[in-house]
């Protein structure tokens, strides 16, 4: 009996942790399970600018682009025009800026007040890790506050407590003269100081209340000097916007237009030559000039050539830098000319023609108005066929005029206006007499007028089933993959859809853009098409779809083919109360997991368990009771 007594309340304690084991196993499946313990949030270490180095402004840069011409281009657009065979393309000698865009804090100020705070459009975090600034301020972790980056630069009133610098190295590469640099910016409460190959950005008033914009914005305009293919900003990943890399803008680069004056690169004699090209009729003398810098003041030295092929000599001597000629053209209106400089550059030639005011008017094919936006090069054709670009212009409002002297020429078109393909090239000749003909088929002539037209884009999309017959009742759309907008929606009736210049919504079509036509929803009995991606080259042709036309096929849906019945096998007979032979055992599929039938199981085992256990702790405790109540003797 003793025994007894002892072992059931070890087994009791036993049973009832196995039922509190049993508890807490169930409550798992319950409780949410993260994969990782990844979190995203802004954390900012105890920074110290003296002990670890400038700030790099490219990891607060949020956008980059060029401007040329009063144009701006981002990376995608300048893609977009190197992918259609137009890249946009400069001389250098030409100006361009880079425009930046960045983000130093996340106030945001009051429009009528601007010193007032905007909580409620500030960007809140949480420092995760905490954080102090170099104003002393600190953040305890866990806590919610405005993002502020600023508060890396402390009061930053000069360039000398500025720790946020840009890296200008590859902008100097382009521009190897820092004198053509300049820096533009919108907010006047910042400003810029340049050393070496570094731009420190800092605020005259102090950064103490914020109130400069954000994101910030600055521009620096550039005279490029050197030809390239395209042009790269290194770029690092940023607090801000992680990720950014670099930006890569496809811009080329090439040799400068031909001018009328010449670097001089040697010392010693060098020879200037003057040649008439005016058809044996008379013309003034000529003035050449040479510019140069001695002592640190700007001279001149003129020579007067009378007569053709006349020769004259400049002595260029040490110390004279930044020597340059040009020929004067005071009162040689009707005439145009041209230098060549020698391999040796000793002789400078002065080539003088009879020139005449010509005119180039961009029209639409269905139209007699002037056609805007469309990107011109006028190109002098050499003997041997090469190409020396002259003249280049966006069509307008008005013809644009050049003045041009006897040669050949080329006319080309390098991006047409939206909606338009390309106008082929148009070769022509100013004779002697100053008069201008077609050397092509390309093109027309209007008195002294060159007319360019452009012709509308058209598409056709027919809809058609697997033996090329109409089929109506489907839903097509088209998106422009390059620009990422769908343009048009419609369903296929028995004439095929055709887009001309524009959509009815008014998108227009592209030259040089991807398109994909894609099947919304199929007529009824069809299956869906794949789909169809196609471009418009420059000249609005579609590669792999002659007539401009699109075809889309749909094929039936498969009909599903009726098995035959299978032959019943016959029942032997059985005796009552057994199962046939080859009958599976019955079984009676529930959906529920077998392990979960053994928790119950041993859920209710600890049950019982525990209540006989309880019960016998009961009979202990009360039993005695009743004795003393006098129930013994019964």
């Amino acid at each position: 009996m003793k025994v007894r007594e002892s072992f059931l309340p070890r087994l009791g304690r036993l049973l009832f942790l196995l039922l509190g084991l049993w508890c807490l196993i169930m409550l798992l499946p319950a409780m949410p399970v993260h994969a990782d313990g990844a979190q995203n949030y802004y954390s900012y270490p105890n920074y110290d600018a003296s002990a670890n180095g400038y700030i790099d402004l490219m990891r607060y840069m949020k956008k980059i682009t060029v401007t040329v011409n009063g144009q701006e281009y981002t990376q995608e657009d300048l893609q977009n025009l190197s992918d259609a065979g137009t890249p946009l393309t400069l001389n250098v000698g030409d100006t361009a800026s880079f425009n930046f865009r960045f983000s130093l804090c996340g106030r945001a100020y009051n429009a009528d007040d601007p010193t007032q705070l905007d909580e409620a459009n500030s960007t809140h975090v949480t420092y995760v890790n905490g954080t102090t600034y170099l104003n002393g301020s600190s953040v305890a972790p866990g806590s919610s506050g405005i993002l502020d980056d600023s508060s890396l630069m402390v009061e930053n009133r000069s360039a000398d407590s500025s720790y946020l610098r840009l890296d200008i190295g590859w902008l100097l590469d382009l521009c190897p003269n820092s004198s053509d640099l300049n820096i533009e910016y919108t907010d006047g409460t910042v400003s810029f100081d340049r050393r070496d190959n570094y731009l420190y950005v800092y605020f005259p008033n102090g950064i103490g209340n914020d109130t400069y914009a954000d994101p910030g914005y600055f521009s620096i305009g550039v005279t490029l000097g050197k030809t390239v293919d395209y042009i790269y900003i290194p770029g690092t990943d940023g607090y801000y916007v992680p990720g950014t890399g670099g930006w890569t803008f496809r811009v080329s680069v090439t040799s400068a237009l031909t001018n009328m004056s010449g670097a001089i690169t040697t010392y010693g004699d060098i020879t200037v030559r003057k040649h008439w090209e005016t058809g044996g009729q008379s013309h003034p003398d000529a003035t050449i000039i040479l510019h140069y810098t001695e002592n640190g003041s700007q001279k001149t030295s003129k020579r007067t050539l009378s007569g053709d092929d006349a020769t004259a000599t400049f002595t260029i001597r040490s110390g004279m830098t930044d020597c340059w000629l040009e020929e004067d053209m005071s009162g040689l209106d009707g005439y145009t000319n041209t230098l060549d400089v020698s391999n040796d550059g000793k002789t400078y030639t002065f080539t003088n023609y009879s020139s005449k005011e010509f005119f180039f008017s961009k029209r639409s094919a269905t139209g007699t108005d002037e056609l805007p936006g469309a990107s011109m090069k006028l190109y002098c054709l050499s003997s041997d066929g090469s190409e020396t670009l002259i003249d280049q212009w966006t069509s307008g409002s008005e013809p644009h005029s050049v003045r041009l002297y006897p040669g050949r020429f080329l006319l080309r078109e390098t991006i047409a206006p939206s909606g338009y393909a390309m106008s082929l090239d148009i070769p022509f000749t100013v004779s002697s007499d100053l008069s201008i003909k077609l050397d092509g088929n390309t093109g027309s002539l209007d008195g002294d007028t060159v007319i360019i037209t452009d012709k509308p884009l058209t598409v056709k999309f027919a809809k058609v089933d697997a033996a090329g017959n109409p089929l109506a009742g489907a839903v097509l759309t088209l998106t422009d993959k390059t620009a990422g907008e769908q343009v048009d929606r419609w369903t296929t009736t028995s004439e095929p859809h055709v887009i001309t210049y524009q959509t009815e919504s008014g998108k227009k079509l592209i030259a040089g853009h991807t398109y994909v036509l894609h099947e919304e929803s199929a007529p009824n009995g069809y299956q869906l098409a794949a789909d169809i991606e196609f471009v418009f080259n420059g000249d609005g042709t579609i590669p792999g779809h002659g007539y401009y036309t699109v075809t889309m096929q749909d094929q039936p849906t498969a009909t599903p083919t009726p098995s035959p019945s299978p032959t019943p096998t016959p029942t032997p007979p059985t005796t009552p109360g057994t199962t046939p032979p080859g009958t599976p055992p019955e079984t009676v599929q529930t959906g529920d997991s077998p392990l979960m039938w053994v928790w119950l199981v041993l859920g209710i085992v600890c049950l019982c368990a525990a209540g006989v256990t309880g019960l016998y702790y009961y009979r202990r405790s009360c039993i005695p009771v009743y004795w003393r109540l006098g129930m013994r003797d019964e």
